[in-house]
C-alpha cells in the first residue's frame, strides 16, 4: 500500500523530494519504493534524469487503472472507520456470586448513560476470579472479598 500511495503522490509531483516531503519520508525512501513497485510489477513506471521526472507510457496506463482503484480503497477503509466509530463499545464484566438488584440498577444507569456502551456480564467460579481478566475474556471484575 505504501509503493501504491508514493507513485501516485509521485505521478502528481513529478518530484522525488517533495514527494517524499508530502509523504513524511526521504527521498532515498520513495526511491525505494517505486524501486520495489517497478520489481513487482516487472517494468519502469517513471523515466528519472537529474533534472526530471516523469511517467513512462506503462506507468501512465498504470496510473489511469490504479487511481480509481486507489479511491475506492480508501472509501471501503473510510467507510469501515465511521461504522466502527459508531458501533457499541463492549464492556465485559465478570460477578464472582449473585448479581444483586442494586448492582443490576447501576448496570442500567451505567448503560443509559453511555449508550455507546453495550455490558455483558459473565458469572465467575468462586476459586478463580481473576484468570478471565488476565486471559482478556473480560474487561473487569467483581470479586467477593475475603472473611476474617
Amino acid at each position: 500500500m505504501r509503493e501504491i500511495e508514493c507513485f501516485l503522490v509521485l505521478a502528481e509531483e513529478l518530484h522525488f523530494g517533495r514527494t517524499g516531503e508530502r509523504l513524511f519520508i526521504s527521498q532515498g525512501r520513495v526511491s525505494q519504493l517505486i524501486s520495489g513497485l517497478e520489481r513487482r510489477i516487472g517494468t519502469s513506471l517513471v523515466a528519472r534524469t537529474s533534472r526530471r521526472v516523469r511517467l513512462t507510457e506503462f506507468g501512465a496506463e498504470f496510473l489511469a487503472s490504479l487511481a480509481p482503484a486507489h479511491r475506492a480503497l480508501v472509501g471501503v477503509i473510510e467507510d469501515a472507520q465511521s461504522r466502527a466509530r459508531n458501533m457499541p463499545t463492549p464492556l465485559r464484566v465478570g460477578f464472582q456470586g449473585a448479581i444483586y438488584d442494586s448492582i443490576a440498577a447501576a448496570v442500567s444507569r451505567f448503560e443509559i448513560q453511555h449508550p455507546q456502551t453495550c455490558v455483558t456480564i459473565k458469572e465467575l467460579p468462586l476459586g478463580d476470579p481473576f484468570s478471565d481478566v488476565l486471559a482478556g475474556r473480560i474487561d473487569a471484575a467483581v470479586a467477593l472479598l475475603p472473611r476474617r
